[in-house]
């Protein structure tokens, strides 16, 4: 039970790495964007890194918190701690 558990509970951090890469991605796409620094004359590029950034936001913030949780539940489980 304890090592499907590690299984859930690193798919979910790695699912928040890739959100997180995915986040600070569209805000940096945003940013140049916003300066003037990409090839986006109409400035699609700016829009889309703002919109998709404040969709993924919550996501990540969910998955964080499930990670603590799942890090927590693992934590106090018998088995963790006849391990140490």
């Amino acid at each position: 039970m304890t090592a499907s558990r590690t299984v859930v509970r690193r798919v979910v951090l790695g699912a928040f790495v890739v959100v997180a890469a995915v986040i600070v991605l569209l805000v940096g796409s945003a940013v140049l964007s916003a300066t003037g620094l990409s090839s986006d004359p109409h400035g699609y590029g700016m829009f889309a890194g703002i919109l998709f950034g404040a969709v993924l936001t919550p996501v990540a913030l969910v998955l964080w918190l499930l990670y603590r949780r799942l890090l927590r539940r693992e934590a106090r489980s018998p088995r963790y701690r006849n391990h140490r």
